[in-house]
Order: structure tokens, then sequence, then C-alpha cells
């Protein structure tokens, strides 16, 4: 954990020395073109200790000090060699949102209706980006300001006229980082749970001067960013399981089978959302943000956040367990399906189309956790399994040369680590995608999972029925 220095007296011109101080002598730059691997771990650690050094000098600085902060910070050439003007910007967001809260909401609502008077630093220049900040900031804590009746008739008056006018271009968003942990490093100097998770908030930025802004999707409506955001995400994860060479006439498990994204994407559209979000739940969700400028990461973060009173992971849930067959009560007959919650006849028929094995009610558990997956570790377990296929079966020299049965033990960890059933789909993926592992291979891998038939089965159920189709 940081030890914070004693920060005695608030004098501006303090504030200004202590930066030029914690900046001195860097000599890593920012955004000028591809590094290496070294300078990237040093512009990282440089990155680290910059934030580290800033976050404990503002950790008792009142709001206008750090404001001002901010405004000598953008200007010094010195921060530009550690940080770009976006990072920079970002990092003192995440400062100034954690003193506010330490500050208090109900005083930031009354200064929020006095326009942020008492907050402010004194002199006019930057009071609008002081304002801009400030606003947006309140906005993330308060949602939108309320306005009175007579702004609000107004309000409408004027966009009555503007619907008589030339529309205006459609609002462009800008790309949103998704959460990501941060470096171990960081992690480790930030300590308690409150401070970690403003660190993943501020690592995001580690990526922001990597990778170009993408254009994303301007949605008006919570129903479309929300089907949307699902299926985007679900096909992410479904994307890592399928295959990208044929499938050599065998019938592909579910998962493995190209075609079945699309048709669990189907399914959700159909089956799963519209009846989500017709739920109470899900309609106080709809209300609780402004989603045109917190967009789908924030759908997101909700469905990866905790369990309990999850309204996206308590209503998915829900859905899905109507699939199940209603049982019969003794001394009647067996009432039939409701047709909204039968999904079984679409997948056997998009099944039998594309010669893979449907799913059933009995892979109900697997069909619903594919959003709990998460796809950034199933895409760094694969990257891992591919690698060691490589040093195992195909080394470039023999020093890469990896001991014999290294790519096996590499399945049978992450086997272990991941959720039920991840592993062993892996596992049957890469009997496609690496030459190497024929069926005498797989049936070898197949007897690390128990020491009989019913222990196997019991393991790797899908591995088990894989195997007997290959025959051999």
């Amino acid at each position: 954990m940081i030890s914070y220095p004693n920060t005695k007296g608030s004098g501006l011109a303090r504030i200004s020395g202590m930066a030029e101080r914690q900046w001195e002598g860097t000599t890593h730059g920012v955004g000028k073109g591809r590094m290496s691997e070294s300078d990237r771990r040093d512009g990282m650690k440089t990155f680290e200790t910059k934030v580290a050094s800033l976050i404990a000098a503002t950790r008792h600085l009142e709001i206008p000090h750090i404001l001002m902060l901010r405004r000598l910070t953008l200007r010094d050439p010195e921060a530009r060699k550690w940080a770009s003007e976006k990072q920079i910007n970002v990092v003192f967001q995440v400062i100034l949102t954690k003193t506010i809260e330490r500050y208090g909401i109900a005083k930031l609502k009354a200064d929020r209706d006095r326009e942020f008077g008492p907050l402010l630093p004194q002199g006019g220049d930057g009071r609008d980006e002081d304002l801009r900040v400030l606003g947006d900031i309140a906005t993330q804590l308060l949602g939108p300001a309320q306005m009175s009746e007579a702004e609000s008739t107004q309000s409408g008056f004027h966009a009555l006229l503007a619907r008589g006018a030339v529309p205006p271009p459609p609002k462009t968003l800008r790309t949103q980082i998704p959460n990501r942990e941060p470096p171990p490093l960081f992690a480790a100097q930030l300590g308690p749970a409150g401070d970690k998770q403003m660190a993943r908030r501020i690592a995001q930025l580690q990526k922001a001067g990597e990778e170009p802004e993408k254009q994303e999707t301007v949605f008006t409506d919570f129903a479309s960013l929300f089907d949307e955001t699902v299926c985007s995400y679900a096909q992410k994860t479904l994307d890592i399981f399928r295959i990208s060479n044929p499938s050599r006439g065998m019938r592909l498990p579910f998962l493995l089978a190209p075609e079945f994204s699309q048709a669990y994407c189907e399914i959700l559209r159909k089956f799963i959302l519209p009846q989500m979000r017709a739920t109470r739940a899900m309609q106080a969700l709809a209300g609780s943000y402004n989603w045109s400028d917190v967009g789908g990461d924030k759908l997101i973060e909700i469905m990866q956040g905790s369990e309990v009173n999850n309204p996206i992971l308590h209503n998915w849930d829900t859905r899905w367990a109507a699939f199940r067959a209603p049982k019969a009560v003794k001394g009647k007959k067996t009432p039939a399906q409701k047709p909204e919650d039968n999904p079984w006849p679409l997948l056997r028929e998009d099944a039998t189309r594309y010669n893979y094995e449907p799913p059933s009610e009995a892979n109900i558990i697997l069909l619903q956790d594919i959003i709990r997956f998460e796809a950034d570790v199933l895409a760094k377990c694969w990257r891992e399994l591919a690698q060691l296929y490589t040093q195992e079966f195909a080394p470039s020299g023999r020093m890469d040369q990896a001991r014999e049965g290294a790519f096996r033990d590499g399945i049978m960890k992450w086997s272990a680590k991941l959720p039920d059933y991840v592993g062993e789909h892996l596992a049957m993926k890469a009997h496609f995608e690496f030459d190497r592992l024929d069926a005498t291979w797989m049936r070898k891998l197949l007897n690390s999972f128990g020491k009989n038939d019913s222990e196997r089965r019991r393991n790797a159920p899908f591995l088990t029925e894989f195997v007997l189709q290959l025959g051999g």
C-alpha cells in the first residue's frame, strides 16, 4: 500500500513545485511510434510510479487545488514524457472522483446547484474546463441535473423547433476501453479493495495510446443497446471455441460448430432478451443511467459483477430455467411446453442443417454460463496451448524443444482452472487445429481425466463422446 506523505500547506505554488519534483528526470516519451518490449516495460514502470506518486500527493488536497494541479500538469511538457494528454485527463478524473466521494454526495449536489462555485480554484483561466470536468463527474455520481418545470417546458419547446430544421449529424461516441486488471506491481502498491478498483480504471490507459480508436455504433434506446451488447459479448466467447479448419465429416459438439454462434444469438433475441427487458428489475436498470453516454461497457461491468442482486444475471438464469420441460403432476397428463419457452426445435433444425450435435435441456447450465466465461482468459489459455504445441511438436530449434507431454499437461492444467467443460472443448478444438493430435493422441488425453470409463465420463462427458466418434 502507498505510504501517503503528510502534505502541509495548500498554496498553488507548493502544488506546482510538487508536480515538478515528481516528474523531474523522466526520459520515456509517449506516443512516439512502436516501442521495444524493454522500452514498453520501462514505460509502464515509469507510468505506474508517476501515477502512484500523483495519487499520494493529492490524497489530502482540496478539490480546487487538485483542479489547479491538473491545469499545471497538462501544460507541463515534462509530463508528456510519461503520459499522453488523454491519459493525464483520465488519471485526474479518477482522482477527482475519489476525492469528491470523500467530500460528500450531498455537498456535491448543493454545489452543482450553485454552479460549483465553492469547488473552483481562483483565477478565470481554465474555468470553463474545470466546470466541464466537475459537471461530468457530478453526472456520473448524481445522474443528470433535474430541470425545473419552466426549464423543462422551454427545453421541450426548443426540441420541437429543432425537429423542423436540418437534422444534426449522428453523434459519435468515443471508444471506451474494456476493463482490465491493473499490472501486478501497481495493484500491490494500492492495496485496499477501493484503491484496487481505482487502479483497474487507471490501468485502462495502458492501451489508450497503443490502439487506434474505432467507430462505435450509437444506440438511441436501451433495448437495442442491451440486445446488441449481450449478443456481441456471447459471440466473442463462442468465437474462441469454434474451429477454423474442416470438420472432416464429424458431427461436431455444438460449441465447436462455426454456425452455432448465429443460432445462439437468434435464441437470445427471440426467447431470452425481450422477456428479460420486460421485467421490473430490468426496466429499473434501463432508467438508472444515461446509456448513450455510458454505453455497453456498463452492461458488461454489471454482468461481470457480483451474482448477488444482479438484475441481468438473475433474469438471465430465470429465462434459461423456463426452458426445462414441465413436470407431470401425479395422475395428470404432462402439460405441453409453451412455444415461447421452447427453443429446442429451432436448435435441432439448425444442428441438422449444419451437422453438429444440438444442445438439449441437459446442457442448459453450459448454455447459460456462456456470458459468464471471461473471453480474455479463454484467449490467453488458447495462446498458451498453441505455444506449447509448437514447442513440443514443431520447435524452431533444440533450445525451444519442450518435453514430451507438455501440451497434454497444459490442457489438464487449464481444465482444472477453467469452468466445467471448457478445457475439454478446447482440447477437441485442438484436434482440428493441430495436425499431430490424431485419434490415438486424443484417446491418451482422455485417459488423463480418470482411472476408469465411469470417472472419465463424469469428468469429461463431451470429450468421451468425441473420442468414441473418432473410433479406431
